[in-house]
């Protein structure tokens, strides 16, 4: 079966948040523990709520659970988890939008409910929103951040040569 265009743009998802996992690996407990106003919190908590969140949309989307469940009041999971379930989660997604109805309502506990496309759009979404909260607490720190653009990842599965 032929990919669709929102193939590769789950697929930059899933890569762009296990490439700035990848980049935390490198980082110091210190660094981790930073923060910058206006952003979610620490760097290690928006990357911990980031994953937690997809394992989240993805058992909305298939009754599944990757990984240990995340949640807001548990202490770190470590890095090599988040990747694990990351990934789980980004592989799922992918499956859903080749194979899902997007206009399945999905329930989320009374009264909300939404669409397998709505949930879809909102892991994208929420993805760039705290991977972009991660780079400007990485910025706001003195670490060059990673580049985690459309275009990197095109650079990264050699499929691009467009540059920011």
């Amino acid at each position: 079966m032929k990919a669709s265009p929102l193939d590769h743009v789950l697929r930059h998802n899933t890569w762009a948040t296990g490439a700035l996992i990848e980049f935390c690996r490198t980082l110091d407990t210190a660094k981790l523990g930073a923060n910058a106003l206006g952003t979610y919190g620490t760097l290690y908590g928006t990357l911990q709520h980031l994953v937690g969140a997809e394992q989240w949309y993805a058992k909305l989307l298939t009754g599944e659970i990757f990984g240990r469940p995340i949640r807001r009041t548990d202490a770190p999971h470590s890095l090599d988890e988040l990747a694990t379930i990351a990934a789980a989660s980004g592989e799922r997604m992918l499956a859903v939008a080749a194979s899902d109805d997007p206009t399945r309502v999905i329930a989320m506990g009374e009264p909300r409910r939404s669409t397998v496309g709505v949930v879809l759009a909102q892991v994208v979404h929420h993805g760039n929103e705290h991977r972009t909260q991660a780079t400007t607490i990485l910025g706001a720190n003195g670490l060059e951040p990673p580049a985690l653009s459309a275009w990197a990842y095109g650079r990264a599965m050699r499929i691009s040569t467009a540059e920011e």
